[in-house]
């Protein structure tokens, strides 16, 4: 089916109800022409009849008797019918038609004989869809390709149920680095500890109950290649390591950063290649420009949520831009591009969330460029920004009512006695959004859990002391002001 389709239907619905009340008034009056009309003949039968009886009574013809059988009622119109007879594209027909039957499938044909009803009554709304079916309309296009099963940047998670009040809950983290030549992983391996002896208990809950986990993966994944030139620190995990982003229960990594082609191009792919063998998603980076820039999307509880990843961090840039044959990052100096991609992604899902390395490292005070293109990249379509790389935590803001969070630090990453933490957001069936920020420390190579600590509730009174109208209750609930 072609692209546009759906979102065409979408703005031709929409106009339904317009049309709808010239039709009824045509009708109304079409009708009283007709009463009109009959009562006319009525009145000249009556005379006619009056002056035969006078004249010659063998002339009467008696009316024509009456059926004993009810006049059937016309059977309602299909969906199909209905959105082709508002859709008068012929080449496009044989798609709606299709796409109904396949809908049809799906749902049954109690479902969609209602649609068509409510839509023949002109009563379209945008949740039209999610209200009869439990799904978006992005969502029933996204399968109709057979997407999950086409491209390995659409995962199917689960879907709706007409009627159910299921929230979404997503997490995200800041820095993580699994580099066996890097501090965190030769403390674990020094102290012959797991995974679970370094991160506190509670994060593997958090993240393993979420719907979808998310976390920025800060080195390359390889037992291959050399260093790039010219970097002071460069990462590189042993490829089994990755098991440990299945234990934590994390399906996304943001590869849109300066570290993960520290070993080049061959590491690089390695990288990718072993994500994709442990069923960890990414998105920022590929072998093209087409990869690096696609989004992930997820097809959850009757949405169709996409994240974009991008990358504008680094001092000197070594880190390569994806360009349209060579592998790199999603790069975004420039925010042309990210805008576009942004908008895009907007008219093929219903909610984005955009991964962003930025900040100054080091900082818990902005950069003038993070205050300047954040209100941009939501107006382009991102209904949510998660910032990364300073390796601190920085401020929260709402810009127009979306949610900004400029930077999450580290999660697990160095030796730093540092503040850390971790979003929950949960999105309710109805777009009611809820975030929660619960604080952590990074000390002497673990990931300590503060909620409800005094640590905890000094750490949050940091993050509203260089946030923007926003306080956070010691439940770690952010409050707009």
């Amino acid at each position: 089916m072609k692209k546009k389709l759906f979102f065409g239907l979408l703005a031709l619905l929409v106009c339904l109800a317009g049309c709808g009340t010239a039709e009824t008034v045509e009708t109304s009056s079409a009708a009283e022409s007709s009463c009109e009309i009959s009562s006319e003949a009525e009145s000249t039968h009556d005379e006619t009849t009056s002056y035969e009886e006078e004249s010659s009574m063998e002339e009467i013809s008696l009316p024509p008797e009456e059926s004993s059988e009810p006049t059937p009622e016309p059977a309602s119109p299909t969906l199909g019918e209905v959105l082709t007879a508002f859709f008068p594209v012929p080449q496009w027909e044989e798609d709606i038609l299709s796409f109904v039957a396949f809908l049809e499938s799906r749902v049954g044909e109690d479902v969609t004989a209602e649609m068509a009803e409510a839509l023949t009554e002109k009563t379209y709304y945008e949740s039209l869809w999610t209200e009869f079916t439990g799904n978006s309309l992005h969502v029933w296009e996204s399968l109709y390709k057979n997407e999950p099963e086409n491209s390995p940047f659409v995962r199917l998670l689960s879907m709706g149920e007409a009627g159910a009040n299921k929230t979404t809950v997503m997490t995200f983290g800041g820095d993580i680095c699994f580099a066996d030549n890097y501090v965190v992983m030769e403390y674990m391996e020094s102290k012959g500890y797991g995974l679970e002896d370094c991160i506190a208990e509670e994060w593997f809950t958090e993240m393993q109950n979420a719907d979808i986990a998310v976390l920025n993966n800060e080195f390359a994944i390889s037992d291959r290649g050399k260093p790039m030139n010219g970097k002071a620190f460069t990462f590189r995990a042993d490829p089994a390591n990755t098991a440990m982003y299945q234990q934590l229960g994390v399906d996304l990594v943001s590869l849109a950063n300066n570290h993960v082609y520290d070993y080049g191009k061959d590491a690089f792919y390695d990288t990718i290649d072993t994500l994709r063998e442990y069923g960890v998603d990414y998105a920022g980076a590929g072998r093209n420009a087409e990869e690096a820039q696609s989004p992930m999307y997820y097809l959850v509880d009757g949405r169709k949520i996409a994240f974009i990843s991008a990358t504008r961090a680094e001092k000197y840039v070594l880190t390569p831009e994806a360009t349209e044959d060579s592998p790199g990052v999603f790069r975004c100096y420039d925010t042309a591009r990210l805008l576009e991609v942004i908008a895009e992604a907007k008219e093929e899902s219903d909610y984005v969330i955009l991964l962003v390395h930025w900040g100054r490292e080091g900082s818990n005070s902005l950069e003038d460029v993070q205050e300047e293109t954040a209100p941009l990249y939501l107006e382009a379509g991102a209904d949510l920004i998660i910032g990364g790389h300073a390796h601190r935590l920085q401020g929260i803001e709402f810009i127009d009512g979306k949610a900004v969070f400029y930077n999450l630090g580290n999660f697990w990453f160095d030796n730093y006695n540092i503040e850390t933490g971790l979003v929950r957001f949960e999105l309710s069936a109805d777009g009611e959004e809820t975030f929660y920020f619960l604080p952590a420390k990074q000390s002497g190579c673990k990931t300590s859990y503060e909620l409800g600590t005094a640590t905890g509730r000094k750490i949050l009174d940091n993050v509203e002391s260089y946030s923007k109208k926003i306080s956070i209750r010691d439940d770690g609930l952010i409050v707009r002001e």
